[in-house]
């Protein structure tokens, strides 16, 4: 018998909240072309912060096996389970304050350990796509989908995905029935390009004038001065012209081709990092003795007991 196709869906919002009820929609989607599916409900798991020990990155360093210092939570669970299956991916996040919420990027962060271990996840061999629910104006959500993509570019090729806005208590997204057909089509989408080999899936969603070519989102840096810009995510570089009254974005080739994160972005920025380290310890001692200054220092307060 044929192992059927699978999606997990990693739910960052409330139970039954808005972001939650439109991955539940997108997965009804898959699932009439005959895809199954899991949730992982985030918010009723433990997760934890990372403390930037830097843990994992010294014992990638060291040519021992990355693992994260945080041992009493179920973020690990999570990340191997999404990042390692072989299944698609939706990501659910609300957005509270311009960008993706808390719980996501607890679990976005600790994303490390898992990537040293397995750095084939970053040939992107499997799909996914992202439904991010702001309460306010399209003024206040403007980060939503570009922080999700931070986490999804590494591992996953984007299909589709959909920026939600006037969704926050005590307003529903059950109110806006042209966003539950746009995650059941985001779901759909996602499980046919499950059934195509990979080199051949693109991008479904919807695109703007100035839309990264990679992401698909349309937030641009300006490193210096106009007209060159590149995607804060991607790191694809380009450059602004007018046509007429559109506003447009010719993107450079060979960025397109190794953004940010491809094998061969993220390699140079780990080859960056062992230098770094390979630094510290060469001053480790020096480091310790200066830190000396600071271990004492401070007016450090605390909530008081009672």
């Amino acid at each position: 018998m044929t192992k059927k196709k699978k999606i997990i869906g990693l739910s960052c919002g409330r139970k039954n909240g808005n972001s939650e009820c439109l991955l539940k929609e997108a997965l009804m989607g898959a699932e009439e072309l005959g895809v199954e599916s899991e949730i992982i409900r985030a918010m009723e798991l433990r997760v934890k912060p990372c403390k930037g020990c830097e843990t994992c990155t010294m014992l990638m360093v060291r040519g021992k096996e990355p693992v994260c210092a945080i041992k009493d939570d179920d973020v690990p669970w999570i990340l191997e389970k999404v990042l390692l299956e072989d299944a698609g991916f939706i990501l659910a996040h609300p957005l509270y304050h311009l960008r993706a919420n808390g719980y996501f990027e607890c679990i976005h962060e600790r994303m490390l350990p898992v990537m040293f271990k397995h750095p084939e996840i970053l040939k992107k061999n499997k799909v996914g796509g992202i439904i991010s629910v702001g309460g306010g104006e399209p003024e206040w959500t403007p980060l939503g989908l570009t922080s999700a993509n931070i986490f999804v570019q590494h591992s996953w090729r984007l299909v589709d995905q959909m920026q939600v806005n006037f969704c926050g208590r005590p307003a529903s997204v059950l109110l806006h029935p042209e966003y539950i057909e746009r995650a059941r089509k985001l779901g759909r989408n996602v499980a046919a390009a499950m059934m195509m080999p990979i080199e051949e899936v693109r991008y479904m969603g919807e695109d703007s004038a100035v839309s990264c070519p990679v992401c698909h989102c349309n937030v641009l840096k300006v490193p210096g001065r106009l007209p060159e810009v590149f995607c804060p995510v991607c790191w694809v570089r380009g450059k602004v012209h007018m046509e007429g009254t559109e506003m447009k974005v010719t993107w450079d080739e060979e960025s397109k081709r190794i953004p940010r994160f491809s094998e061969r972005g993220v390699f140079s920025h780990l080859d960056l990092i062992k230098n770094l380290q390979k630094t510290f310890y060469e001053n480790e001692d020096k480091v310790k003795e200066m830190k000396k200054k600071y271990e004492h220092y401070g007016n450090i307060v605390r909530p008081q007991a009672g």
